[in-house]
Order: structure tokens, then C-alpha cells, then sequence
């Protein structure tokens, strides 16, 4: 009977060291969102001219902070999204979306006219996310 070495032990195709690969973070952004009859809906918003903004924030508590500060029934609530959920969600259902209105300060009501310092783009955006 055969003994097994350390040798025979390994993985056919295994290299003997570990490439070192860098881990990229995940890129996180939060939304207000609600769920309806057709699913999720995001938080989103006309602006002039019949475009529209979907409302965006870099922490959670930016997105709590806006929705405590403004009226929203309780169906709504902050919620985080991945770069790659927000990618497809800009290309699919929301590709209609275009523009983001991106950390609007809390207690601006989503009529407020002086949002244009925040406002980006959403194939800028999407080109953003996807990196």
C-alpha cells in the first residue's frame, strides 16, 4: 500500500503561492425607498423642463436625516444600495431617470429650487458606479 506524500496531496493546477489580488471595497449609496404594487420604487423627483432626479446620499445617515426632515408617509425608509444594484437599476427600470440629485442637504423640501449645485448626470453617474 502507497503512502501519500505531501506532494500527491495538492490540487492538480494549484500554484504553490497565493497570488495577491487587492480587494476592492464595495462602493455603497442610499436611497429612500418604499415598496409598491410593482415592486421597489426609489425616491426620485421633477425637475424643470420634465426631467426628473433620483435622490441619492453617500451615508445613511444623510438619507435618515432627509427623510426625518421631510414628510414621507411610513411605507418609506432609507435604504443601501450597492454600486452594481445602482447600475442596474440607472440601465433598467430608472434608465428613464437623468439626473442624480446627489446628498441634497436635510430639511431641503424636494421643491426647493437651489439644488442645481447637486445635481449629476446619470450617465455620469453609472460610468462612476461601474469604475
Amino acid at each position: 500500500m502507497a503512502e501519500a506524500t505531501s506532494k500527491d496531496r495538492q490540487h492538480p493546477g494549484t500554484p504553490d503561492t497565493a497570488e495577491y489580488r487587492p480587494i476592492r471595497p464595495v462602493l455603497l449609496h442610499y436611497a429612500i425607498a418604499r415598496y409598491g404594487c410593482k415592486g421597489m420604487m426609489l425616491l426620485h423627483m421633477p425637475l424643470r423642463l420634465g426631467k426628473e432626479a433620483l435622490v441619492l446620499f453617500s451615508s445613511w445617515e444623510a438619507a435618515q436625516n432627509f427623510f426625518l426632515s421631510n414628510v414621507f408617509s411610513e411605507d418609506w425608509y432609507a435604504r443601501e444600495c450597492s454600486a452594481g444594484e445602482l447600475a442596474s437599476l440607472l440601465l433598467g427600470p430608472y434608465e428613464g431617470i437623468d439626473w442624480i440629485l446627489f446628498d441634497p442637504p436635510s430639511g431641503m423640501h424636494l421643491g426647493d429650487s437651489h439644488t442645481r449645485a447637486n445635481l449629476i448626470r446619470r450617465k455620469r453617474f453609472v460610468n462612476h458606479l461601474l469604475g
